[in-house]
């Protein structure tokens, strides 16, 4: 039987590390080897206990939970599950910045009072900390106040051009008015191409790396499908719109595909493309995983064929392999995350193992290839 998982919980309040020392302790593969009640206490616990896994806090006094994120990344590389209590645009976006900084995954904290979400919470936490606790992660040497210029692992790939494109972005807010699309867009071979990006564990700082990568003419449209916890997915659209250069939103009901435009599909919802080239959000329970890759993936390619672009970067499971193939088959281009970059290389895998991926390169490169398909010169 494998030694029981080592946890360290910081959280500035008593009650919460209460709660949360509970609901651990649930599950006999876990055990809680300490608490701290701010950042500072937390860093020299990290050092003194070595934990397989740190749960921490957003906001605490002395040091919050973006600064101990980079101090734990850059001097003790340990997994960290960030757990907050709010989901105003605040706290939000220091989560984002703390899942940029090396934090894998975040969940919003137990609500207090209801036992059927504590429950919830709890089979919730469990699966994460299970998951999460095996990772191994790399050290983050910005977190010393050093920015090394980056070096991205060697990989092949294939040149080539898709289809050229001129068309402004779609401004960020969604306009009050659209002018009619074509009756569909097979009637003509495909005006720009669409890019869709799907992703799960680990997925916003990678998406982040690929979208970087990217000009703000950028001659595709962007579709991205990252798996995260109910509440969050507002909030990585405002946090990748502040990241890169190109726009970027929550996908909407009818909003028009663009060059140089990123969608997010939002919570609880697949995103599919319209004949039309127009979002359609569906709510039918077809996958466990809402929103799917693969339901993404296969719309675009319907709608798109060649000129669609799939990219599977890492995660837990097989979601998106089938969505890839798919692509594959209409013509289109496959690219999954390489495993030395991925936090979990389940999700590039499934789709490597299935003969889905044509291409298979690490983050930076997938930025790379993303311009040479479209004829980008960097």
């Amino acid at each position: 039987m494998d030694k029981p998982l080592r946890i360290l919980v910081v959280d500035d309040s008593a009650l919460m590390r209460r709660l949360l020392r509970e609901l651990l302790e649930s599950d006999p593969e876990l055990r809680i080897v300490g608490e701290a009640a701010d950042g500072r206490e937390a860093l020299a616990q990290v050092v003194e206990l070595r934990p397989d896994l740190v749960i921490l806090d957003v906001r605490m006094p002395v040091m919050d939970g973006l600064e101990t994120t980079r101090q734990i990344m850059a001097y003790t590389p340990t997994p960290i599950l960030v757990v907050t209590a709010s989901l105003s645009s605040y706290e939000v976006d220091i989560t984002f910045q703390m899942l940029g900084a090396g934090a894998l995954d975040v969940m919003e904290k137990p609500r207090l009072g209801d036992a059927a979400a504590v429950e919830a919470a709890r089979r919730s936490l469990l699966r994460k900390v299970r998951l999460l606790a095996r990772v191994k992660v790399v050290t983050h040497l910005r977190g010393r106040r050093q920015a090394p210029a980056p070096r991205a692992p060697g990989g092949t790939y294939r040149a080539g051009l898709l289809y050229g494109g001129g068309a402004a972005p779609v401004p960020h807010r969604p306009p009050r008015a659209v002018a009619p699309p074509p009756a569909t867009i097979r009637d003509v071979l495909a005006p720009f191409p669409a890019v869709v990006i799907g992703a799960s564990t680990g997925g916003p700082r990678a998406v982040r790396q690929v979208l970087a990568g990217l000009p703000r003419d950028f001659a595709a449209a962007i579709l991205v499908v990252q798996h995260i916890a109910q509440g969050f997915s507002q909030g990585m659209a405002e946090w990748l719109a502040e990241s890169v250069s190109l726009p970027v939103s929550l996908a909407y009901e009818g909003v028009p595909l663009s060059p140089g435009h990123v969608l997010l599909a939002p919570d609880c919802f697949d995103l599919l493309v319209r004949p039309d080239g127009a979002v359609h959000l569906s709510s039918l329970p077809l996958l466990l995983q809402r929103p799917a890759i693969d339901i993404a993936m296969q719309s675009v390619a319907e709608v798109f064929g060649a000129a669609t672009v799939g990219v599977l970067l890492t995660g837990m499971g097989r979601d998106g392999a089938v969505g890839m193939q798919a692509i594959r088959r209409a013509g289109g281009l496959t690219i999954a995350q390489e495993e030395a970059s991925c936090t979990i290389f389940g999700m590039p895998r499934a789709a490597i193992e299935l003969g889905a991926a044509e291409l298979v390169l690490p983050p930076a490169r997938i930025a790379e290839m993303l311009r040479e398909r479209m004829g980008v010169r960097a």
